[in-house]
């Protein structure tokens, strides 16, 4: 039992006339009075006030989180009595977790029930518990508040952004774009399969001249829709990507561009694998094709985070590069500063060339781009901008060395790098350079 505002006021009363009490005993009668209809009147409320059987309060939160998304939470008050409820409610959601709502203060009339909704944002990956739901219902005199815990704990699972990658399902499913690729695979392809006559509407670039010239009428080349490719994705879960960049760190922005890659090319008929590496490999997943993939790629990373150690890149990319058993598209989400600090990983990526197709990924920091922009008029904003400046510099030289050695490049801010990712490895599909 917890004291309400009205029990407070009724003690205060009595304390002030007893004090008075001290200059005028007929003030300390009064007061004395005053006290024992106080305690008559609290035990009468206790004795009127219905018991808390009557009221339960069930929680419905969903068993798999995303990451740096609002997740709804419902809380349901049913009171079964038969009295109206001023309630106030606090549910114990994991610490770590933001929430839009600290507590709820509602009323719930007699016989009905109350649902109450509020939005928990996890920053973190992992196995995570929803603890007991506390709620306070005022008496029926309003002198005071009873306290309930409801032992209703609930596991749940933070995982990548999940909502992103249902979005992305529904997209790739439905969108224009999607449409017109499919479209031009009936007629259209990257394998060379057969001569036709030409017909109207046929594209004139597939005119085959030779045949054209033997025959006396135009003969165009038939092409078969590729075959579907291999893909890898490799995220750097080292010391460069533990940092945090727009709510997340490096590397959980880093993973959940992958995750949207992997669907991409599992959606387009690829082979698609995933792995993650530190110091050494951590997890690995063959590529392979099929709805399934991308669910045990989910369970595979849903709890791995980045740790502080620095990556040997060329053994661990030499180690993922010999799983494969032909060419495919490796693709390297991780982060670069220069040329010297960044030497392992430029020999890492250099290595890959020859046997695979190397698309090294980066997270661009816009703050970093702001700061190099900002017109600087003090003595320090000089020396952050030149700084800056010499930090941006140091990324592009680095990246162009990739360039030079055949590896593709993207940097980007994190905010652009799922959809700028995809584009990339649309083009990459669409100029057959695989």
């Amino acid at each position: 039992m917890i004291a309400a505002m009205r029990l407070y006021a009724l003690l205060s009363l009595s304390a002030l006339l007893l004090l008075a009490g001290c200059f005028n005993p007929v003030f300390a009668i009064i007061g004395m009075v005053t006290n024992f209809l106080t305690v008559l009147l609290l035990i009468a409320d206790w004795l009127m006030t219905f018991n808390s059987k009557f009221i339960t309060v069930t929680r419905e939160v969903a068993a798999r989180l995303s990451i740096g998304r609002l997740n709804e939470v419902s809380l349901t008050i049913l009171n079964q009595g038969g009295d109206e409820l001023v309630i106030r409610l606090k549910d114990d959601y994991p610490s770590n977790f933001k929430s839009d709502a600290e507590e709820f203060f509602v009323t719930v009339p007699k016989l009905s029930k109350l649902t109450i909704k509020y939005n928990v944002t996890p920053y973190r990956r992992g196995n995570y518990q929803f603890k007991k739901t506390h709620l306070r219902f005022l008496s029926s005199l309003k002198l005071f508040w009873r306290h309930i815990r409801f032992n209703n704990e609930e596991d749940v699972r933070v995982f990548n952004d999940l909502k992103m990658l249902n979005e992305l399902s529904v997209k790739l499913s439905r969108s224009s774009e999607l449409g017109e690729i499919k479209k031009r695979k009936r007629g259209a392809g990257t394998e060379f399969a057969s001569l036709k006559e030409y017909q109207v509407g046929d594209d004139s670039r597939f005119i085959d001249w030779k045949a054209t010239a033997r025959r006396n009428h135009p003969v165009v080349r038939n092409y078969d829709v590729e075959h579907e490719q291999n893909m890898l994705v490799l995220v750097d879960a080292g010391r460069m990507m533990v940092s945090d960049l727009s709510g997340l760190t490096r590397f959980d922005h880093a993973l959940n561009s992958a995750l949207a890659l992997a669907l991409t090319g599992l959606a387009r008929g690829d082979q698609v694998g995933i792995g993650i590496f530190a110091h050494k490999p951590i997890c690995y997943l063959a590529p392979k094709r099929g709805k399934t993939q991308l669910k045990e790629m989910l369970e595979l990373v849903f709890d791995v985070q980045a740790k502080t150690v620095e990556p040997d890149y060329l053994g661990v990319l030499t180690y993922f590069a010999n799983q494969l058993k032909g060419r495919a598209l490796l693709v390297v989400l991780t982060d670069v500063t220069d040329t010297t600090a960044s030497e392992s990983l430029l020999k890492g990526l250099g290595s890959l060339s020859p046997r695979h197709l190397p698309f090294c990924v980066t997270l661009r920091d816009k703050q970093i781009d702001e700061l190099a922009q900002t017109k600087a008029t003090t003595e320090e904003q000089i020396y952050r901008q030149v700084a800056a400046l010499d930090l941006i510099s140091s990324r592009e030289l680095a990246l162009a060395t990739l360039s030079r050695k055949g590896c593709l490049t993207l940097d980007s801010p994190p905010e652009l790098l799922t959809t700028q990712l995809i584009a990339h490895y649309l083009d990459v599909k669409a100029r057959n350079q695989l």
